[in-house]
């Protein structure tokens, strides 16, 4: 019972204490409170504020509300700011972040619509709108927005970041390799740079990726971004003794998809490893759930031709074929039946499909007539 009165008589003197105090002291108590991030007792503090809709308390709740996660009850307490001060920017900022947060994207670009209007030379507003522009797709408009950002502030890496990720997504690798370059004549941040390689990978200039990402391994360690970009990139160059060490780094990575084991097998082949080539483009094909199983399959087919193992490679090149119905695949199944069988009945058969197939390549379709007359000759 004791215990109880005491705890009563510090409830009411702590509310006697709040009654005596001005709005000042309220204001300055609270500021102390939310400085240590106290912000449910600052608010039962700003409770006991006479004037609901003093600027100053109705700021600090909102405050309060927005660091405790409550958006609407601080959207509600900043609105009553703007109720009588519709152009107070901190004001106008604050709601633009909150609507945002809030799923309120029309609201929240027009608080920073306001604010341009009331500053256009501040790219902090138009990087701002930008960015909720993106966030329910309108791309038109945040790409425009991240242009001007760019134009009032050319080192602002964020809104270079964010404009390359657009337009690289948009597949507007030219624009995303001009917009990065340029960044980079104002910061050497490696996230310009990695989304520069990015850009010139889309657009297929190997080369340039090559010198760039080799720049940036100077400045710091490999990652797996940096294998990938520059691997597939000496792979497009046929620089395969190069491409080996970037898969290897990948496959230590736990990085295990079917494209890393691919690159491998055939950099192994064309650098004279067709035995080790087999393992890995057998693993390609294990790993694979894409739509490059019959390159696969093509490929371990041709790795198993050149160590001499003619049935396996059959085996190969018929499943590629039921996969993708590639008349040059045809061609390649003649000349196997052609070379393992004694018996060259479907060796023909194949060599007359492929002839009266629609594929093109000359050298194939020579070589073709002269093995079928020689083989009729034979008959």
């Amino acid at each position: 019972m004791k215990k109880i009165v005491t705890l009563c008589f510090i409830a009411l003197a702590s509310t006697a204490f709040c009654q005596e105090l001005t709005l000042e002291e309220i204001k300055t108590e609270a500021d102390h409170l939310i400085n240590n991030y106290q912000f449910e007792k600052a608010l039962m503090l700003l409770q006991q504020g006479s004037d609901s809709t003093d600027v100053g308390i109705c700021n600090r709740k909102g405050i309060c509300y927005s660091r405790l996660g409550n958006y609407p009850q601080a959207i509600e307490q900043f609105e009553i700011i703007l109720n009588s001060d519709s152009l107070n920017r901190s004001i106008l900022h604050q709601l633009g972040q909150l609507y945002a947060r809030n799923n309120q994207y029309n609201r929240a670009k027009d608080c920073f619509q306001t604010l341009i209007h009331s500053d256009s030379t501040n790219s902090y507003y138009y990087k701002q709108y930008a960015s909720i522009a993106a966030q329910v797709d309108d791309f038109v408009s945040a790409t425009v927005y991240y242009q001007q950002a760019i134009k009032l502030n050319p080192r602002d890496i964020e809104s270079y970041v964010s404009l390359g990720n657009i337009l690289i997504e948009d597949e507007q690798y030219a624009l995303a390799d001009t917009l990065l370059t340029q960044g980079l004549n104002y910061t050497n941040h490696p996230q310009v740079s990695v989304l520069l390689a990015k850009a010139q990978f889309g657009a297929e200039k190997y080369e340039d990726v090559i010198k760039l990402v080799n720049l940036m391994l100077l400045r710091g360690d490999t990652t797996v971004v940096y294998a990938r970009l520059l691997g597939i990139s000496y792979f497009q160059m046929d620089q395969y003794e190069n491409v080996l060490p970037c898969m290897q780094f990948l496959l230590n990575e736990k990085v295990s998809a079917d494209w890393v084991y691919y690159y491998s097998g055939v950099s192994l082949q064309q650098t004279g490893k067709p035995d080790e080539a087999v393992w890995y483009l057998n693993k390609a094909i294990d790993e694979s759930i894409s739509d490059n199983i019959s390159t696969y399959y093509t490929q371990l087919a041709s790795a198993y031709e050149e160590v001499k193992d003619f049935k396996s490679a059959i085996k190969y090149y018929k499943a590629a074929y039921e996969s993708s119905k590639s008349d040059i695949l045809l061609y390649h199944l003649a000349r196997n039946y052609d070379v393992y069988y004694k018996d060259k009945s479907q060796a023909i058969a194949y060599f007359k499909k492929y002839l009266s197939s629609d594929d093109t390549i000359k050298i194939a379709k020579e070589y073709t007539r002269q093995r079928l007359d020689q083989l009729s000759n034979l008959r």
